[in-house]
């Protein structure tokens, strides 16, 4: 997916990881980690809902990691509409998604 990245935050999990010859805290490495993950795009959940006279089958998209709310997807739509990222907890939403398990 994002191998780079990945590559980096399993050096920052070494307990002796140094940058250029400087350390990091493990407060510092854990920071970092969390922030370089939320770069990492992960599927988004899709919450069906009760079928409506005006929607037909639709659904709300939900964020992977903390649940909120991010978009939505109807009966008539090719496709669901949701954000990039989640505007509550920063996780980059993956774009490939067609809302089917593979």
């Amino acid at each position: 997916m994002n191998k780079p990245v990945e590559e980096l935050i399993q050096r920052l999990k070494e307990p002796d990881y140094k940058y250029y010859g400087c350390e990091l805290s493990r407060g510092e490495a854990e920071l970092a980690i969390s922030a370089l993950e939320k770069q990492i795009p992960k599927k988004p959940i899709e919450e069906e809902k009760q079928y409506s006279e005006d929607y037909g089958f639709n659904s709300d998209i939900l964020c992977p990691v903390c649940n909120n709310y991010i978009g939505y997807y109807t009966e008539a739509m090719c496709k669901p509409e949701y954000m990039q990222y989640c505007n509550e907890c920063g996780q980059r939403i993956d774009n490939d998604w067609s809302g089917e398990d593979e």
